[in-house]
């Protein structure tokens, strides 16, 4: 899949068609202007074709290419898995804002990450893991604090 040009990634399976019903070839045109437009919003700045093979982009890229598809498809549910890792400043705001904005039309999101600054920034409920045991269900974000969630991360009393 590292090969594919960041349109065909995007697309994957679900590419736009033109032309006469038994050709059915793809519209690359209309791909390569999703991939561009897409790209803005999840907050990649610089120009990248669409043609450029996933191989090129950086760790950072390749996230936002992987948001750039949830957006497209309007999943049902999306699960983001540290979707902030190697993005920069203004690639993680857009991909918070995407959460945000996901979560806020109906979506379910499933927001798994290290950084408890993003995910205070963008859930409804926590759920946190201690080695694989699910050490804590439905932690209101707006009714708790982030030392409160970080002592039930690392077992520690909150008064120690």
């Amino acid at each position: 899949m590292t090969q594919l040009s960041i349109a065909r990634n995007l697309f994957l399976g679900r590419e736009p068609l033109k032309g006469p019903r038994l050709v059915n070839r793809m519209d690359q045109k209309a791909m390569n202007e999703t991939v561009s437009r897409l790209l803005k919003q999840v907050g990649i700045t610089k120009d990248i074709p669409p043609t450029t093979p996933i191989s090129a982009l950086s760790g950072g890229e390749r996230q936002a290419v992987a948001i750039a598809r949830a957006m497209n498809f309007e999943s049902e549910l999306i699960i983001l898995d540290e979707p902030t890792n190697n993005l920069g400043v203004e690639e993680t705001r857009s991909v918070l804002r995407f959460v945000r904005n996901a979560r806020d039309s109906g979506h379910s999101c499933i927001f798994i990450a290290h950084n408890i600054h993003h995910v205070f920034q963008v859930v409804d409920r926590i759920v946190v893991l201690r080695r694989g045991e699910k050490v804590a269900d439905d932690v209101d974000p707006k009714q708790t604090t982030i030392e409160e969630v970080e002592h039930i991360i690392t077992g520690m009393r909150y008064d120690e």
